[in-house]
């Protein structure tokens, strides 16, 4: 019998320093970055309102900043190193 080995790493696995390489992402507007504050019911103007980002020292609306790390995470299980390991 055959049974699945997983390729991720525990914690206590990885050593100071590891380095991965994932592949590129690009995020637009009109893509995964703008369903964020309906997900997560953060509606603050600087997310959302591009007329107040504009004076608020951004120049543009802003991500979320757990927008990054959703992002890193579904990176990680990419890579394989989170796989069955979390």
């Amino acid at each position: 019998m055959t049974t699945y080995q997983p390729r991720g790493m525990y914690y206590e696995d990885m050593e100071i320093g590891y380095k991965v390489v994932s592949a590129g992402r690009t995020n637009q507007r009109s893509g995964t970055l703008w369903p964020l504050p309906g997900l997560s019911g953060d509606w603050n103007a600087i997310h959302i309102d591009a007329e107040y980002a504009k004076t608020a020292g951004f120049g543009e609306r802003v991500a979320h900043g757990l927008l990054g790390l959703s992002i890193a995470s579904g990176l990680a299980m990419q890579l394989g190193f989170i796989d069955r390991t979390v």
